[in-house]
């Protein structure tokens, strides 16, 4: 891709081109998701989107994107992480979109390096390599000696990048403000905080600055940990649009047979590579977002399997906020309490359902889910494909009106091309088994976080239970004003809307009784207090347990009292 010219001849081309493709892929998108919403509240649980029309028009977006470059790449890529807006078949034309262009001219890079860090190149480096070892749609990579004789990596903006991102965005922006001018897309996609998201994103990518200070956090992060690598950032040689850092030599992660003729394990690389990862999310909270093979390297360590895992390009990353994790422990812990209610209040708490959603619906599709995997064994949930697992999850928030949070929308792009990438280092990798430990710590299912977590359980429990018992008051009230005549009932006949008539009709309202008190909720409440008080004695916390033991039998007491 030549160096564009940026005149009001090539930004008004530019304009129209990019343009047309967003008006027509984002009416596309919304059209469809609205049509499977719409149906599903119908009561058309078997609706499809017409995936045949969205493959085609995102065919012809990633087509295009790849002739535009800069900024329709980037979109390319995360429209790919965004569930939420395509199914899964739709996602996979856009999954594979590399932000891998040719590179600009080295009179560019020479003409950014010295106005950036205000010395000619020959007393800025010893050796400098005019070929670029890597170059996206933002930026490209050269490989240098610094006069101290160190080898670095150069990483340097292409030309009239900040000119090209600013009139793609402005693009972008007007297309969204037409569309919202004459479609409130709001209940099923909401446009303008997409587009904020990924203006935030962007402009955080070109900034080197930010990027080098997230490098130095992982450096920190990793500092106990000698078989990650992150390269140091050479001070003094840090400018908005130029990066230099410590050049990494390894073995690009998915060059398999690069890998096995240096003797290392390709099942070690897989597990090192995603423990990283899952102490980045759950213990850290703060993650590198873009694990794709071009980012991770690796070196030989001191047995083959005890390889040396390298991370560069941090321009993307996520986080998990303190009201985020708690967020995610709530939907855990719904989870472990079968209480879809809870589950779906936790979703709402942390961003994925939008105001005037009806929950009603949403809590019906997440009890099927549930119904799916709860009280799945250790080994069962190891013999998971994950894939297939993920797949599902994806359909049920294009299927049901969630959005993604951004910091959602990372993590998730990042364990889908985390679990491919384990996958093609070792076929029978588990990943299951690698991230329960993790996840354990994270929802204090360990020793020191049992009786916080036991106490988070119970009141899990009471708030369903909360909620059970004052169902049958709530019917009674129901059923007096019946009897009262208050009340009127339509009741649809052999499928057909209407009312039913004559005998049948006051029999139906005569007949009521009042009905007797649910058995269900002690029961639940006795066996997941007995299950709670079990686990926390095994675990050496006996107030709890005994707490939990007491709760189970006075559940016990009350389930017999009411037979």
């Amino acid at each position: 891709m030549p160096t564009p010219r940026v005149n009001r001849f090539t930004q008004t081309v530019r304009f129209m081109r990019v343009s047309r493709l967003l008006l027509w892929t984002i009416w596309v998108i919304y059209r469809e998701r609205r049509r499977v919403l719409r149906a599903r509240e119908r009561g058309d649980l078997e609706a499809q989107p017409d995936i045949q029309r969205l493959i085609d028009v995102l065919v012809a977006f990633r087509k295009t994107a790849i002739e535009l470059g800069v900024l329709m790449i980037k979109l390319g890529q995360f429209l790919s992480s965004r569930a939420d807006l395509l199914p899964q078949q739709a996602l996979d034309v856009l999954s594979s979109l590399q932000d891998e262009v040719p590179p600009a001219p080295f009179s560019h890079v020479v003409s950014v390096i010295e106005s950036e860090l205000h010395h000619p190149m020959s007393e800025l480096f010893k050796e400098f390599e005019p070929k670029a070892t890597a170059a996206a749609s933002l930026g490209q990579v050269h490989k240098a000696v610094l006069p101290s004789g160190e080898i670095v990596a150069v990483k340097v903006q292409r030309p009239n990048i900040d000119r090209l991102v600013n009139m793609d965005l402005s693009t972008i922006r007007f297309v969204i403000g037409i569309i919202s001018r004459f479609v409130n897309t709001n209940e099923f996609i909401d446009l303008l905080a997409f587009y904020r998201e990924f203006r935030r994103t962007i402009f955080e990518e070109i900034d080197y600055v930010r990027e080098a200070a997230n490098a130095r956090r992982f450096k920190e992060i990793f500092k106990d940990k000698p078989h990650i690598l992150i390269p140091a950032i050479i001070d003094g040689y840090t400018s908005r649009r130029v990066l230099v850092l410590e050049w990494v030599d390894g073995i690009k992660v998915n060059d398999y047979a690069q890998l096995e003729s240096a003797g290392i394990s390709r099942m070690a690389v897989a597990r090192r590579t995603v423990e990283a990862y899952f102490y980045q999310f759950f213990e850290i909270g703060f993650f590198h977002a873009d694990p794709h093979p071009g980012n991770i390297f690796v070196k030989p360590g001191p047995l083959p399997t005890e390889p040396i895992i390298a991370f560069v390009d941090f321009g993307m990353v996520g986080s998990l906020s303190r009201t985020s994790k708690q967020g995610l422990k709530d939907l855990f812990l719904g989870f472990v309490v079968n209480n879809a209610h809870t589950m779906v209040s936790a979703l709402a708490r942390l961003g994925f359902i939008g105001e005037g959603a009806n929950l009603s619906a949403i809590e019906r599709g997440m009890a099927l889910i549930m119904e799916q995997y709860h009280g799945m064994t250790l080994g069962e949930a190891r013999s998971m494909n994950i894939s297939e697992v993920a797949h599902e999850i994806e359909d049920l928030f294009y299927r049901q009106p969630f959005r993604i949070p951004a910091q959602f929308a990372f993590s998730g792009r990042a364990v889908g091309t985390l679990s491919g990438l384990a996958t093609g280092l070792a076929p029978e990798f588990n990943l299951v088994s690698v991230a329960v430990p993790y996840a354990q710590n994270f929802l204090g299912l360990n020793r020191e976080g049992a009786g916080q977590t036991a106490q988070e359980v119970l009141r899990q429990i009471a708030d369903a239970g909360r909620v059970a018992l004052a169902l049958p008051a709530t019917l009674e009230r129901i059923l007096a004003k019946l009897e009262a005549g208050e009340l009127q009932v339509h009741v649809a006949e052999d499928g057909v809307n209407g009312t039913a008539r004559g005998p049948a009709r006051r029999g139906r309202r005569t007949a009521a009784a009042r009905p007797a008190r649910s058995p269900v909720v002690p029961l639940v409440v006795c066996l997941a207090a007995l299950a709670s008080g079990v686990a926390l004695m095994l675990n050496t916390v006996v107030l709890a347990g005994w707490l939990c033991l007491a709760l189970a039998a006075l559940a016990a007491v009350t389930l017999l009292l009411r037979r």
